[in-house]
């Protein structure tokens, strides 16, 4: 059973990792695209017979951002950024979808003392996750 357990804590773990690195895509491609943007601009002014064409893919760029936004974060929500923010969203990610799976696991009754732990733990983590939210 703690195999079984120890399997699903690693397949929640890929998923919350794949779900972080979206995110960091997001942010790597904001900031690749704020540079292009800033140059085809500068460019934009230095060369006024082709502004018009330096100028148009800022729009489709706006786009593009917009979309990997929704697909990283799902719609606007507040949170800000700590030291530790990957770490802490791979667990936030790993709770969210420990929680999805609970709904399938058996009742508590027949859970084993090792499982029973590591759900208080993962309940303690929440918690004491809501806390830091409270002072933020």
């Amino acid at each position: 059973m703690e195999d079984q357990h120890s399997l699903l804590y690693q397949k929640l773990r890929k998923k919350a990792k794949k779900k972080v690195e979206t995110k960091m895509a997001f942010y790597i491609c904001t900031i690749v695209f704020s540079f292009t943007a800033v140059v085809l601009l500068m460019l934009s002014f230095y060369l006024p017979g082709a502004a018009f064409w330096l100028r148009l893919p800022i729009p489709v760029f706006i786009m593009v951002l917009g979309i990997l936004y929704l697909t990283a974060f799902g719609l606007p929500s507040t949170g800000a950024l700590s030291e530790d923010w990957q770490e802490a969203e791979i667990e936030k990610e790993m709770i969210k979808l420990y929680r999805e799976k609970k709904a399938q696991l058996p009742p508590l009754d027949e859970l084993s003392e090792t499982e029973i732990l590591e759900l208080k733990e993962l309940e303690r983590l929440r918690q004491k996750r809501d806390r830091d939210e409270d002072f933020v």
